[in-house]
């Protein structure tokens, strides 16, 4: 009996050190998934703030190609467009009032 003992202690000492084994993998894995983490959000701020530009330097586009009839829209198009653009102002505008 007394052998049949230590052998379970010896068992558990080594299915002890193998779970501490694994812990320590899972924790190294852990860290290095929360840094490829963060790296991949600060990746997707920068293309977003990319696009965000892009999209800001396409409307100017736009609204400059409007102005120079370059688009072939009808002049009744600009003026909604205009009016379209002052209303944006004034909604500005109220905003910075409050």
């Amino acid at each position: 009996m007394a052998g049949s003992s230590k052998d379970i202690i010896d068992s558990l000492i080594a299915k002890f050190h193998a779970m501490s084994d694994l812990c320590k993998a899972f924790e190294n894995e852990n860290g290095i998934l929360k840094e490829q983490l963060m790296h991949q959000k600060q990746e997707m701020q920068a293309l977003q703030s990319k696009y965000e530009e892009l999209e800001k330097r396409y409307g100017n586009l736009k609204l400059s190609k409007t102005v120079a009839g370059q688009d072939g829209s009808s002049t009744e198009e600009t003026k909604v467009r205009f009016a379209r653009l002052v209303r944006e102002i004034d909604k500005c505008i109220s905003l910075l009032n409050e």
